[in-house]
């Protein structure tokens, strides 16, 4: 038994789709005998378990053609079951669908630093040799780290951090060791996915205590790739060198091209880019306290919300301008016949998320975290047409936010930027003032920078 959920947008690009499956479904043949000839003929079908329990749900990939892409999403759905069950497929989801994004990238010309085109590999899953170099995890690992916020020199664009970059290489591993144990690739000589190296530790003890074994403590072998030989073990990149956030002419030319996208769509991205919310809290957005209350006198709307990281309940500032956008989308006449698809599920689910979001999708759920990184990517996509250098996440929203409060409220105030540390933490939803903090650092080596910049142009001027 599966059972999709997805919304009826239009992508070019490979996907996560969520679905529910049973995983003690089984296949059945059913035999038939042909009265006249006497032929047989045999019928495969999905025999249902109809234990409720054994219903769990997974991400599987759906390339852009609308074909489920295997074997990566037959290996999501079997890490539902068995020994090596897991609760949530989500993080594996994600390194595989970079994974797939990359292989895909392989097909189509590309181009260096200099401009200089580089022929398509066609890269494909089954691509390994007698030398681990040549195989597609070693290609995907190289394209990681190049792409890697911790390692130095690094040319790409994508800014993923150390823990991410590992966390795919890892996922992608042991892919490609559950497609060697079931056959479905060639595990033998010229079909190398990587070395490895046993290590063995005891428990309790320094990793650098020559007579160890010779101590108490319970022996543990582990085992290590090259592949992973080749990240750093730390990131040592402080956290405010890693922030990306837009600056004043790509912020304009992000809103010159944001109403393209489908109005939900586009609202909750500026909720992250003018609220600092996170991409989750703005696809659960309440609806109730949209439209109950006269706010023509006020600059910023006070909103209260409950769907937070950590569920820890916040209040944040939503511009008069978008408050009003946001109280015109919630009587649109889209969103009023996805209500009531919502209502249906409800209704006929009641022991499912029953609250009254503002931004529902044309099948009566939520929009899911993905569906806001596939349109965005496809706004990235077409803003680069016209400025190949604006390449941001959708992350980098939330980055945004907070350093453009920041020199907004700095100037306004006439006060440093360590005296907002407070508000901005509560306007985050941050715990911990100490996770904030990068904001502030990164400001004030931005101001150093900008100091510096003004220094060198008054010298060239005085020549």
């Amino acid at each position: 038994m599966i059972k999709a959920h997805h919304e009826n947008d239009i992508y070019d690009d490979y996907r996560l789709l969520s679905i529910d499956i049973d995983t003690l479904a089984r296949v059945k043949i059913s035999e038939d005998i042909n009265a006249e000839s006497g032929e047989i003929s045999y019928t495969p079908h999905l025999s249902p378990s109809n234990y409720l329990s054994r219903v769990k749900t997974t991400n599987i990939i759906i390339a852009p053609d609308g074909y489920v892409v295997y074997p990566q999403s037959l290996y999501l759905v079997s890490k539902l079951r068995g020994e090596a069950a897991v609760k949530d497929t989500r993080s594996i989801a994600k390194g595989l669908l970079a994974f797939t994004r990359y292989l895909d990238s392989t097909h189509y010309s590309q181009f260096d630093q200099d401009g200089n085109e580089i022929p398509p590999e066609h890269l494909t899953y089954k691509t390994l040799t007698k030398y681990e170099e040549e195989g597609a995890p070693w290609r995907f690992a190289e394209f990681l780290l190049a792409n890697c916020r911790a390692k130095q020199g690094a040319t790409g664009d994508e800014a993923y951090s150390l823990s991410t970059a590992k966390s795919y290489i890892g996922t992608v591993i042991g892919f490609y060791k559950w497609m060697q144990r079931h056959g479905y690739l060639t595990n033998d000589n010229n079909h190398v996915l990587t070395h490895f190296n046993r290590i063995e530790r005891y428990q309790g003890n320094s990793q650098h205590d020559m007579l160890a074994h010779t101590r108490s403590g319970a022996k543990r072998v582990y085992e290590i790739s090259n592949i992973m030989k080749m990240f750093p073990k730390s990131d040592q990149t402080p956290a405010h060198q890693k922030l990306k956030p837009m600056s004043l002419t790509h912020k304009d030319l992000f809103y010159q091209h944001i109403d393209t996208l489908p109005k939900a769509i586009c609202l909750m991205l500026r909720l992250c880019i003018e609220v600092g919310l996170r991409i989750d809290e703005a696809t659960h957005f309440p609806s109730q306290i949209i439209g109950n209350k006269d706010c023509s006198q006020l600059d910023v709307v006070p909103i209260h919300i409950t769907h937070t990281k950590n569920r820890k309940p916040r209040t944040v500032e939503v511009p008069l301008a978008l408050y009003e956008e946001l109280e015109q989308f919630k009587e649109s006449k889209q969103r009023q016949q996805n209500l009531i698809r919502r209502k249906d599920i409800v209704s006929s689910q009641p022991e499912k998320d029953n609250i009254d979001y503002l931004f529902v999708s044309n099948k009566g759920s939520p929009y899911t975290a993905n569906t806001l990184e596939v349109h965005f990517g496809s706004l990235r996509k077409s803003l680069q047409l016209i400025d190949p250098t604006w390449y941001y996440r959708i992350h980098d929203l939330r980055s945004t936010y907070a350093t453009h409060w920041l020199w907004h409220a700095s100037r306004e105030r006439s006060v440093a930027y360590n005296y907002l540390l407070d508000e901005l933490a509560t306007l985050m939803g941050h715990s911990n003032t100490a996770t904030t903090e990068k904001y502030i650092r990164f400001m004030s080596k931005f101001d150093e920078q900008l100091r510096v910049a003004e220094s060198k142009n008054n010298k060239i001027n005085k020549w």
